[in-house]
């Protein structure tokens, strides 16, 4: 993993910000704040959606394990809009998902709520579908996508289809570094 001494200063405040975010974030969670204490995303480059729309994707015949924060209801809206875009999700809780998000190689710059697995990707956070199925049809060397905290206008948290298309969703490269990700 890079040392953020190494990074150039940008790269500092921006980590810095997520870290910050994603812990209050959690913390949120936690506390069974859920959705009422949740703050936007900010400090990153949005993404660009250049896909056809967020209700014609379809992922009939994938399947997501995700493992959630224990009591943490947005992870279960997630989930069923997963399911409403045909995904078969396993859900599960799990009290010490932050050592299961480590060892994928997710680290605290990039946490959320939950954690998915889908056909070897780490999936962190509130990713739209469009951004899941562009990483399953392009199939980059990478450990997955995320995205950091709770952004209270994405998919499970609320906004819609023209919210979740310029959500700031970041590809997590295998040695840790977060860049944008287009979808």
């Amino acid at each position: 993993m890079t040392s953020s001494r190494f990074l150039p200063s940008s790269k500092v405040s921006r980590r810095t910000a997520l870290v910050s975010l994603a812990t209050a974030a959690l913390a949120a969670c936690a506390s069974g704040g859920g959705a009422t204490n949740t703050t936007p995303l900010t400090g990153t480059e949005p993404t660009t959606n250049t896909g056809g729309g967020d209700e014609q994707v379809r992922l009939d015949g994938v399947t997501f394990e995700v493992r959630r924060d224990p009591g943490c209801e947005c992870c279960v809206s997630w989930v069923e809009y997963l399911e409403r875009h045909g995904a078969t999700v396993e859900l599960s809780e799990d009290a010490d998902r932050d050592t299961f998000r480590a060892d994928l190689g997710i680290d605290n710059a990039s946490a959320s709520c939950h954690t998915a697995i889908v056909d070897g990707y780490a999936i962190e956070g509130h990713v739209p579908v469009s951004a899941i199925q562009r990483l399953l049809a392009d199939r980059p060397d990478a450990v997955g996508l995320a995205l950091p905290g709770m952004p209270s206008d994405s998919p499970g948290m609320g906004g819609d289809m023209t919210n979740w298309a310029v959500l700031p969703v970041m590809l997590v490269s295998t040695n840790g570094d977060l860049s944008p990700f287009d979808y």
